[in-house]
């Protein structure tokens, strides 16, 4: 049975913990906000233009062939990198292990080359597929630098298919792991009908012409759009984060409370013996 200076020292220890996880708490939340409304104000806009991007591709084939060809002799063509953005600390809550998850299965089933975003990936790649080699790179969990953007892109450039894996905010509450190409080829899926008929849904002008465009969408689009998944991933670490630690202060609360409740029994116990101890001594007198 714990004593009362037993159950003061460990309330005390927990409330100093509840403390700290609280500017913890204030801390994520903050970060969150700088890029929660950044990323849904652009995430409507790149889905547009990632869907123009695809159906370009999509509608006008044979010009397109004739680029693709330009890839291949370029030594660009057909070849896929997959991208896993993890983090740099810990405390994201699963996010980051769902993605990677996500990650591995991938890595199983396709012939491609493996990139790794974070510090924490690295530790997580050396304990679950100490096999797999990859380029590893690093980005800060709370911003995106351009000078560390641009060394990513000038490597993910050289591939055709760059497919990238990340967590997703969708709520404060749910945040998913997914997997999303920033290279148009699977960002646009054709209706049936369209696949069929082989018509367009739009009619575009390209000026100067179709292989300047395509070429601009694979440069700075490319670039715009990884950026964003960046950004995508940083405030779901964020709210995950955030949730994890209002779970961690509910834990505390209830610790604390179960030690107040283990402090009033011991409190009665205490003055239940005294209560005897006192009567003893009175029966002794008499």
């Amino acid at each position: 049975m714990a004593t009362k200076r037993q159950l003061e020292t460990e309330k005390l220890g927990l409330v100093e913990i509840k403390s700290l996880v609280e500017a913890y708490e204030e801390i994520a939340a903050g970060q969150m906000q700088k890029v929660r409304t950044a990323v849904l104000t652009a995430r409507e806009f790149l889905g547009g233009l990632s869907e123009i991007f695809g159906e370009v591709k999509f509608n006008y084939a044979r010009d397109v062939l004739t680029v693709e060809r330009q890839k291949t002799r370029l030594g660009k063509g057909g070849k896929t990198v997959a991208v896993w953005i993890s983090a740099n600390a810990g405390l994201y809550g699963d996010i980051v292990e769902r993605s990677f998850d996500l990650f591995a299965d991938y890595l199983a089933k396709n012939q491609t080359e493996a990139v790794v975003v974070g510090r924490l990936g690295t530790k997580m790649m050396a304990d679950r597929l100490p096999k797999i080699l990859y380029n590893y790179y690093d980005l800060e969990d709370d911003r995106v630098e351009v000078e560390d953007l641009i060394l990513i892109m000038r490597y993910l450039l050289q591939f055709q298919k760059i497919v990238v894996f990340y967590g997703q905010f969708k709520s404060l509450v749910n945040q998913i792991p997914m997997a999303t190409s920033v290279s148009g080829d699977s960002i646009y899926q054709p209706s049936s009908a369209e696949a069929t008929e082989g018509q367009a849904r739009h009619q575009y002008l390209f000026e100067p012409k179709i292989a300047d465009v395509l070429e601009f969408f694979e440069g700075q689009m490319l670039t715009t759009m990884f950026e964003q998944t960046v950004h995508e991933s940083q405030l779901a670490k964020f709210a995950s984060r955030l949730m994890s630690l209002d779970t961690a202060v509910e834990n505390i609360d209830k610790k604390v409370g179960r030690l107040n409740r283990a402090g009033v029994r011991l409190k009665h116990r205490t003055d239940g013996r005294k209560q005897l101890s006192r009567i003893a001594g009175m029966s002794l007198w008499q």
